[in-house]
């Protein structure tokens, strides 16, 4: 393609981008009841328009006053990115403090970027795309490490479509945009940028935005159903809620696998029946749940008052104590300490356990 039309096309495909995004940023600002993925997709796909749209020196120099706002909405979005694949993948429902280290790191960064001397300038740029290339190497790692144990099955799908794709894409961005530091890029590295961006954003407009069944459906037709257990598998059900009595759950090394290996179950099958027979969302928090329930039996009991909590956390099936006083605090929101002070104190104030 000769220089005018890429002068001419880049421009029209960074702008229907920049619009898609909008739309998806609009789709998120609707959800109700509000929750942090809903404002971290909102940030996410803010900044996806705002990078696609400053990375144009036509399109910046047309934006006049309002390119440095968005320069800044560029800059912060691989956080912004970080915290919807947090809260989508760990099911975080709400800001951690932790979350702001990645946004103020990157906004020190901007201005470092924006510095007078050029030494700065190239440390503040150099840092960015470290961290944006660290930020994206988590992600990759959250989607395809706990991958097995996510019991959602659209979830799954997004893990690959979505969060494998989007961190692939932007180490390559990182990578482009480190090299066009110490050297110039073809006028068309550009358009091939700004027809990423619009690839990767047609999909995931299309899942954003997708038709409600019931709005289409004719008057005669029925209701949907609600999603139910086959008779096969209620039958597995049971067998399943036999083995959490039994205590399958506070076994060390507890997987999806091996718990599927025990039932005779395939594991696509023991995790929709985890999912839809039990209502988890993921495999560690279905374990997670029924260990805590039994701490807390434990840790109330006055003739378990002297036992070390770090004995309850390997009783349970817990490796160390660490991850047993995350998932106690997460479900009840003290620590066993704490939890076995005031049940023990009700205890002696009332006689009763």
């Amino acid at each position: 393609m000769t220089p005018a039309g890429v002068d001419f096309l880049e421009p029209l495909i960074r702008v229907a981008a920049a619009t898609l995004c909008a739309l998806m940023a609009a789709q998120f600002a609707r959800q109700q009841p509000w929750r942090f993925a809903h404002l971290a997709g909102l940030l996410f796909c803010v900044g996806i328009a705002s990078y696609v749209l400053i990375c144009s020196p036509r399109l910046a120099q047309a934006l006049g006053a309002a390119c440095g706002p968005l320069m800044l909405l560029a800059a912060l979005t691989p956080a912004f990115f970080w915290w919807f694949a947090v809260s989508m993948f760990r099911d975080e429902p709400q800001w951690r403090p932790h979350y702001a280290i990645p946004l103020v790191l990157l906004l020190a960064l901007f201005v470092l970027r924006q510095a007078t001397g050029e030494p700065l300038r190239t440390i503040g740029a150099l840092g960015h795309q470290v961290t944006v290339a660290t930020l994206l190497l988590h992600v990759l790692s959250l989607a395809v490490r706990d991958f097995r144990q996510d019991l959602m099955d659209a979830r799954r799908r997004f893990r690959l479509a979505v969060a494998i794709v989007i961190p692939a894409t932007g180490l390559v961005i990182a990578t482009v945009e480190t090299w066009a530091l110490f050297r110039p890029l073809p006028s068309w590295i550009g358009l091939l940028q700004a027809s990423a961006v619009l690839a990767l954003a047609v999909p995931f407009a299309l899942w954003l935005t997708a038709i409600r069944p019931d709005l289409m459906a004719q008057a005669a037709a029925p209701s949907p159903r609600p999603e139910t257990l086959t008779p096969a598998e209620t039958i597995e059900l049971a067998r399943l809620r036999a083995a959490i009595a039994a205590g399958v759950c506070l076994e060390a090394d507890l997987s999806l696998g091996t718990l599927a290996d025990r039932l005779k179950v395939p594991e696509h099958r023991l995790r929709r029946l985890i999912n839809k027979g039990l209502g988890y969302r993921n495999f560690a928090a279905f374990v997670n749940d029924h260990r805590v329930s039994q701490a807390k039996r434990i840790l109330a009991d006055p003739d378990n008052s002297r036992q070390q909590i770090v004995a309850v956390a390997f009783e349970l099936g817990y490796a160390s104590l660490a991850p047993f006083n995350r998932a106690f605090r997460q479900l009840t929101g003290m620590t066993p300490s704490e939890y076995r002070a005031q049940a023990l104190t009700r205890v002696g104030e009332t006689g009763k356990v």
